[in-house]
């Protein structure tokens, strides 16, 4: 078991830094009217969530360098699939956060590599994105290699590299984080169900809380299993059951997931991880949603057909 770690000085220093949730949320909002949408408000939310571990010390810091690691798989996900379809170098830096050990300048140099086996190759030197799975990435290229199969490769990736945090999320005082995980895992494998119709064992993630036999019942529309690890999915299964989207779903499932996020921040044992996973869910939330509000900015600006941006034609 890892040393038990000591949050309560870090959770102080978040607790003080809650105020800057609704100024960094301002400077965010404020940056979507530039002439220029060059996306900075990327900048403000990336530099919250990457002074996170510094916040901690010791043990405590591995915990919180877990939580901006799920960053970093993300990261190395997008950019290997990047090298894999050729994408430009700028095409594949969109959508990466580059907040943990994947900084701003690696992040940089896997976008320009030649292909995606030079990818795997700077991961594996660069312990990306975590020493476990850069170990484990040169065999999986080798088997990627020989089948070609995309999916096995980056199922190989994310399972070594969750068991790799497992490894740091032993202790109690750490398991909001592992709990936290467990929760990602389970909604990216009901998504994953959701669009196929069937499920397969070997073409989900590790599971969380929901056995692949949960996730065949709600393959034909049966919650219960679902709803008694998850109630607070309720709300967002219900309105799956009337939409179909498992797109939308999956963006219902993210915004449910920070609806206690104030409380843990606030009310949460301050000698655990609660207060950090909730500090953490509200940064990405209020990213997710600056970046929705930009979203709707840039295509009321777009011109149409006539020569007149949307929003020009919704004031006539």
């Amino acid at each position: 078991m890892c040393p038990a770690p000591e949050f309560v000085a870090g959770t102080t220093r978040l607790r003080a830094r809650m105020t800057r949730l609704s100024d960094v949320n301002g400077a965010a909002t404020a940056t979507m009217f530039d002439t220029v949408p060059a996306l900075r408000h990327r900048d403000v939310w990336h530099s919250e969530v990457r002074q996170l571990p510094g916040l901690f010390a010791g043990e405590a810091r591995n915990v919180a360098r877990v939580v901006t690691g799920r960053h970093d798989l993300h990261d190395c996900l997008a950019l290997l699939r990047g090298a894999m379809t050729q994408r430009p170098a700028e095409d594949r830096l969109h959508g990466v956060w580059a907040v943990g050990a994947m900084t701003p300048g690696l992040a940089e140099t896997l976008a320009a590599a030649t292909d995606a086996a030079a990818v795997v190759t700077v991961m594996a030197r660069e312990g990306l994105p975590t020493p476990q799975a850069a170990r484990a990435s040169p065999r999986l290229w080798a088997r990627f290699e020989l089948h070609g199969d995309v999916e096995e490769l980056e199922l190989g990736l994310v399972a070594a590299t969750h068991a790799d945090w497992a490894t740091r999320l032993t202790h109690r005082k750490a398991h909001p984080v592992a709990d936290l995980l467990a929760r990602e895992r389970d909604q990216r494998n009901l998504v994953t169900v959701l669009v196929r119709g069937t499920v397969d064992a070997e073409q989900l993630l590790p599971p969380g809380r929901l056995s692949p036999r949960d996730l065949a019942y709600a393959v034909t529309g049966r919650w219960a299993p679902l709803l008694g690890s998850y109630p607070r999915w309720h709300p967002a299964l219900g309105a799956f059951t009337q939409h179909q989207d498992p797109t939308r779903l999956d963006r219902d499932l993210h915004d449910r997931s920070t609806v206690e996020a104030a409380a843990m921040l606030r009310r949460g044992d301050a000698d655990s991880a609660e207060p950090l996973v909730g500090y953490v869910l509200l940064l990405e939330e209020h990213a997710r949603n600056a970046r929705r509000a930009e979203l709707l900015t840039l295509v009321g600006t777009e011109p149409s057909p006539s020569g007149r941006s949307s929003s020009e034609r919704s004031s006539r």
